[in-house]
């Protein structure tokens, strides 16, 4: 729209300018003297031409004549200044009415103009005001246009379904429309859209959609299944927020609604999860602590068994076998145990190889010991697995609630400590748990915090114990003992500290110390060595199973400038039961280089005799406990024999550990032994002492 400018100058007013000049035009001096004279000069000629013919005709004398012209020119001269007078006079008093008049007539058109120019200013501003309306207008219809635009737009793009209601009409996007596979015309033939919410949910929904339309919230929000066309529900998120006018009132309601449907499935995958192990899809446990919780709190006086399982030498079978064997191994337990439980138990897997069950059916000690027996009894059938056929043993730790324990904690304490104890006695077993379990598993404790600080604070020293030669009569190789001192825990034995060790995998560093302190050992004596002493190294199942074992053995033998064949490597029966595929390579390569391997506390286990004629065995070590039992009545001494028998008919040279009496010296000697190890010799001696017994070496009396 065209805007009017005003050009201002002072002074200056078109109307009334144009009026004074048309006035002047009309009064102007020299048309006023113009007219005067002309006046005049007709006058005067008139006068002159009409006196002197009526003098010419009146009168003959000249002198009269004469006289009668200087007469009539007096009187020209009065007439003509008369006429004169009168002209100038009324010509100037006309200007001077005409004057007043025009500035009476100025005075008037001026005030007459200045209320026009304020009308003319009222009609600017009104003019500029609508003007400004107008482009207001003009905005606000551009804007709602392109707020309509950017609603389309986003109605249509957005991933929600809008809906707006006013008066009780409620408009659906089409998003909303496409969500839940209605038609425009099917929703809005609906008596009421809310009976698409799942009935469940439908009172918690309505509940929290009133309380904002009556103010008491901010804004609308709710989740719940609303049902699609199909006859499906599915979960949507509903958010709203009510406008109301100044009565209070609800003029209009505007929301969406998000189909949540994939992150409900999302959530829910997430909430298994949590409360499930991933390998066996059995409850974990967080969903132990919580399920105890809850039953604590339901049936705080009822009582149930809880019961603890762990499987027997499961490290062995994941370090030997793998980890993908140990993860189908322990599917398998769980398939197994599932199958003897009926809806009274419900069954856990804390990780590894533990698991839990609660049986909320007994509540006697009688009651969940024959419950173990049976949970036992579905591991009397082996494992098979590709090739591999494994016989599984579990030991099952007893408590009961409440008598044990009032909370998860206690009761998983109390059936860990009797799980242990039932490990201690060997596996495959049950024990209940008892108060006076509570101590060794302090000591376990205690043993398992001091250990890992041991090697760095130098507690642990080596000793050693000579092997006699009863055939030759005289000592051959040594044994390295280690022993472990702790400030805290004192003198610490070996049975103790030595599984916790290999439990912990802080077998592999110790390991490594003792074959380093063990090889440096032999080569402070090389000078005093001179028959050729050999030294026994006892390797755990760990040790053998590092990649680099091998190559380690013969640098630290190397660094200490030794003959290879002056070590030995003492292996055990579990190791050939567990690993034999993985260690005979590694074997083989280091008796290649010379280095000896025995076998140590043969007859304890379950080895096969195979083993002995396919490994690179030189050496059968006699456990101490058949030893012990020679000259009783429980038929060892005759099983030795056997063991001796064997030996030698394989070549092997045959160690007997524990020799304390004479008689057991005159046995061995009678069946041929070589070599003895034990207290009627020599006890186990520290460094400095080895030395000086092996520089005087005593002899034995046989």
């Amino acid at each position: 729209m065209k805007k009017h400018k005003r050009e201002d100058k002072k002074n200056y007013n078109p109307f009334f300018t144009d009026k004074l000049l048309n006035i002047s035009k009309e009064f102007e001096p020299f048309k006023v003297a113009l007219r005067v004279t002309g006046i005049y000069a007709v006058f005067g000629i008139l006068w002159i031409y009409l006196s002197d013919r009526l003098l010419d005709v009146l009168v003959q004398d000249k002198k009269i004549i004469t006289l009668i012209s200087t007469f009539k020119g007096w009187i020209f001269v009065v007439l003509t200044g008369m006429l004169i007078f009168g002209l100038v006079y009324f010509s100037l008093n006309r200007i001077k009415n005409d004057k007043i008049k025009l500035e009476d007539s100025y005075q008037e058109l001026a005030s007459t103009y200045e209320e026009l120019e304020a009308t003319y200013a009222e009609l600017t501003a009104s003019e500029e005001e609508l003007r400004q309306q107008y482009d207001t207008i003009v905005d606000n219809q551009s804007k709602i246009m392109e707020n309509e635009e950017k609603y389309r737009l986003i109605s249509e793009a957005s991933n929600d379904g809008i809906w707006d209601e006013l008066d009780n009409v409620r408009h659906f996007s089409e998003r909303w429309l496409e969500i839940t596979g209605y038609s425009r015309q099917e929703v809005e033939n609906m008596a009421d859209w809310m009976e698409l919410i799942h009935p469940e949910d439908f009172p918690a929904a309505k509940a929290l959609y009133d309380d904002h339309l009556a103010g008491k919230t901010s804004f609308y929000s709710s989740e719940y299944r609303i049902k699609r066309k199909d006859g499906k529900y599915i979960w949507i998120q509903s958010r709203g927020k009510a406008a109301f006018d100044g009565l209070g009132k609800v003029g209009r309601i505007a929301g969406s609604h998000t189909d949540i449907s994939k992150l409900k499935d999302y959530q829910n995958e997430l909430q298994y999860l949590a409360f499930h192990d991933a390998l066996t899809g059995l409850p974990n446990r967080l969903a132990l602590f919580n399920d105890v919780n809850n039953l604590l709190v339901s049936e705080s006086e009822s009582k149930f068994s809880f019961l603890f399982l762990d499987v027997d030498d499961f490290k062995f079978i994941n370090d030997t076998h793998g980890h993908d064997f140990g993860d189908q191994i322990i599917i398998l337990i769980g398939e197994r145990i599932t199958k003897q439980l009926d809806n009274s138990s419900t069954f856990y897997r804390l990780g590894g190889d533990e698991f839990i069950i609660i049986n909320k059916g007994i509540g006697s000690r009688k009651e969940a010991e024959l419950f173990a027996e049976q949970i036992m009894l579905a591991f009397k059938e082996p494992v098979i697995i590709a090739s591999s056929n494994l016989r599984i043993n579990i030991s099952i730790g007893i408590c009961l609630y409440p008598e044990h324990g009032r909370n998860s904690n206690e009761l998983l304490r109390c059936a860990d400590i009797a799980m242990y104890k039932a490990k201690d006695i060997g596996g495959n077993y049950y024990i209940t748990f008892a108060q006076s379990m509570n101590d060794v598993i302090i000591e376990r404790m205690q043993i398992e915090e001091q250990l890992h600080n041991a090697m760095e604070n130098k507690e642990f020293v080596l000793f050693y114990q000579p092997q006699y030669d009863i055939m030759e009569n005289k000592i051959t190789g040594m044994e390295a003992l280690i022993r472990w001192n702790n400030p805290v825990l004192g003198h610490v034995p070996p049975l103790k500290f030595i599984e916790i060790a290999e439990e912990t995998h802080y077998i592999i560093p110790l390991g490594k110390w003792v074959l380093e302190e063990a090889c440096a050992f032999m080569k402070k004596i090389q000078p005093i060595n001179n028959s050729g002493l050999t030294i026994s190294i006892n390797i755990s199942i760990l040790q053998l199973l590092q990649n680099d074992f091998v190559d380690m053995v013969l640098a630290i033998i190397e660094q200490n400038n030794l003959e290879p064949s002056l070590v030995e490597l003492e292996i055990t029966e579990s190791i050939l039961m567990e690993s034999y595929d993985i260690i005979k390579e590694k074997l083989n390569k280091l008796c290649e280089k010379g280095i000896k391997i025995a076998l140590d506390d043969f007859g304890k286990g379950y080895s096969s005799l195979s083993y002995l004629k396919v490994l690179p065995i030189s050496t059968l070590k006699i456990d101490k406990s058949f030893v012990d039992s020679i000259y009783d009545d429980s038929g060892s001494n005759s099983l030795t024999e056997h063991i001796v028998i064997m030996g030698r008919s394989l070549g092997l040279k045959l160690v007997a550990e524990g020799v304390e009496t004479k008689e057991q010296l005159d046995y061995l000697i009678n069946h041929k032994c070589h070599k003895i190890q034990g207290y009627l010799y020599s006890k186990p001696l520290p460094e400095q002492t080895i030395i000086e017994f092996l520089e005087k070496e005593t002899v034995l009396d046989i």
